[in-house]
């Protein structure tokens, strides 16, 4: 076997945790020899683990995912003190249900408002759905290679605006079935989406601290709980100026505990599995300030909110793809 089909053996070998005199025997090479192509994978930006036990070597291949504890960004504050920004989680693509002219709608908005920076909280892919799953026929991309392609090619671009997201659960699904990072992905082919990892992500904005947040946890009857909730689990020190979370599909915003909690709603519309869970589902964007004092905390936060009442049904079929540049 060639280098390249030894490393594919290798992969699919480590799905599951396997011993190193395993591989050996299954490869028909040394231990050196098996290391070297684990080292190899590791360059290639795969995750594999290993643990000495029992007198050998026990490896698992995580693969792309990140296996940092903690995510952070930074942004600075114009000559006004200010950083702005618009707010949007959930765009679902690859869902029949997804709002492409919603969200073309939202950038161009933004572009005339004078925002240039986008931050997205989560899902930005409806995910999978095993084939005997009764939301299967909700998709219409059902792989994790087509809706990378389709995200990178379809997702509004304009010229000298920036998306900043992280992937949110159902982004996950695609990091579980084929060990795929689309987040990673979909950066690596748009130089204007900045990945900036799973779940959450800690940003500086001057001196503010706002944690960017997508909900594991199903919706409740009240709002606010699912943000409460995640407030009370932090310790004094470790609280956020702000919390910006997305994944529960709903508009809201008010400080608890010192911290500017904004829940972001979706760009998307009310998916069968949504409306099975009676899940409400609001639709828009936050156009956010966020306004530091002299010293470069938190001074402000204002956040204006613009919803949309109506979605367009079957626009996955009928959308255009938003690309504008300065010569356009």
């Amino acid at each position: 076997m060639n280098n390249k089909e030894l490393l594919n053996q290798l992969t699919n070998l480590t799905k599951k945790e396997v011993s190193l005199s395993v591989l050996c025997e299954a490869l028909e090479l040394n231990e050196y020899e098996v290391l070297a192509l684990i080292r190899q994978l590791r360059l290639d930006g795969i995750n594999i683990l290993t643990q000495i036990r029992d007198d050998d070597i026990y490896m698992f291949n995580h693969g792309e995912r990140e296996l940092e504890e903690e995510n952070t960004y930074k942004f600075h504050t114009d000559e006004n003190n200010e950083f702005k920004f618009v707010a949007i989680s959930d765009t679902r693509f690859g869902s029949k249900y997804q709002q492409l002219s919603i969200l073309n709608d939202i950038y161009t908005k933004a572009y005339d408002l004078g925002y240039k920076n986008v931050i997205l909280c989560g899902n930005i892919s409806e995910g999978l759905y095993p084939l005997t799953n009764i939301y299967s026929e909700s998709n219409f991309l059902d792989d994790t290679l087509t809706q990378i392609d389709y995200i990178a090619q379809s997702y509004p671009y304009i010229e000298g605006m920036k998306t900043y997201f992280i992937t949110g659960i159902k982004d996950e699904k695609h990091l579980k079935n084929n060990k795929i990072n689309i987040g990673k992905r979909i950066s690596d082919i748009r130089g204007d989406m900045v990945y900036l990892g799973y779940s959450s992500c800690n940003i500086s904005i001057d001196k503010a601290n706002m944690l960017v947040s997508n909900s594991k946890l199903a919706k409740t009857y009240t709002l606010s709980y699912r943000a409460q909730q995640q407030v009370d689990s932090f310790r004094s020190e470790d609280k956020p100026d702000i919390l910006l979370y997305g994944g529960l599909l709903q508009m809201e915003k008010f400080t608890y505990r010192n911290v500017k909690c904004v829940s972001v709603p979706s760009v998307c519309a009310t998916t069968k599995e949504m409306n099975d869970k009676r899940y409400s589902n609001t639709i828009g964007a936050w156009y956010v300030t966020v306004k530091t004092d002299k010293y470069g905390r938190l001074e402000k936060l204002n956040a204006i909110d613009s919803v949309y009442y109506k979605t367009n049904k079957d626009d996955y079929k009928k959308s255009k793809i938003l690309k504008l540049t300065n010569k356009n």
